[in-house]
């Protein structure tokens, strides 16, 4: 699914083919779970939760200048996905008494960030790197405590996660398409540098429930940069190949 097409179908189709999250169950995290993860979700909530205005008005320009309409219809469904994520764990906190918040520091960071080169290369760059991260993030969460609700809305968010990374990546690939090889390699240590230092923020924001979910600073350090390599590299993840059978014409 390397084309705005095959994408916007994608997403399309993902929109009607949700997994079922048990709602009904109501509260079901333990005190202790709630004190152990509420900070850590409220922070990961809140950054799900962007209008993606800035992210949109860039692809909005690449989409006329390159007369590539597909793509502009793919990231308003890609906008829409997070915001379900964040519509889906602020439910999921209200049901357990755990407060929202409106932004946090990590969150005007990543902000400022993406606004810092008005293009849409440094946005999609620096939403690839919290995507990465994500994708590890979410996979501990869901063993950090025995919610049903959690456990399934980590599920379903995987899942989006990593056609989301090979979205942005296969974007960030074209962008950079006719960059020459120093230039290249370059673009390539800032990215990592960038998600080097975001990877251990990370760590240090929500190490209680890193560590509650299995891993150790190393095994989070290891686990992140082979995110971040097999991304880097462009293949295409299992949940991609088969969205993308399931909705070729």
């Amino acid at each position: 699914m390397d084309d705005s097409a095959g994408w916007r179908r994608y997403f399309e189709h993902n929109a009607g083919s949700l997994l079922d999250i048990p709602w009904d169950i109501g509260s079901d995290l333990t005190p202790d779970e709630v004190s152990a993860i509420a900070s850590s979700l409220q922070e990961f909530q809140a950054g799900e939760r962007s209008e993606g205005k800035h992210l949109y008005r860039a692809a909005q320009e690449y989409s006329q200048r390159t007369g590539d309409a597909d793509y502009l219809a793919a990231m308003r469904l890609f906008i829409g996905e997070e915001q379900r994520h964040a519509r889906d764990l602020g439910r999921f906190m209200t049901l357990n008494g755990i407060p929202l918040v409106e932004t946090t520091f990590a969150d005007r960071v990543f902000r400022r960030l993406r606004v810092l080169l008005p293009t849409l290369e440094m946005s999609v760059a620096v939403l690839v790197t919290a995507e990465i991260i994500a994708k590890v993030y979410y996979a501990v969460l869901r063993e950090a405590t025995q919610s049903a609700i959690l456990r399934r809305l980590c599920d379903q968010i995987l899942s989006d996660e990593r056609a989301h990374v090979d979205f942005q990546c296969g974007q960030l690939r074209r962008l950079r398409a006719r960059r020459s090889t120093p230039a290249a390699a370059v673009t390539y240590a800032l990215q990592q540098g960038l998600y080097a230092g975001t990877l251990l923020v990370v760590w240090w924001s929500h190490r209680r429930v890193i560590r509650r979910g299995g891993m150790t600073f190393v095994d989070w350090v290891v686990a992140c940069q082979r995110q971040f390599r097999n991304a880097m590299t462009l293949r295409p993840s299992a949940a991609a190949r088969r969205a993308s059978s399931a909705v070729s014409p």
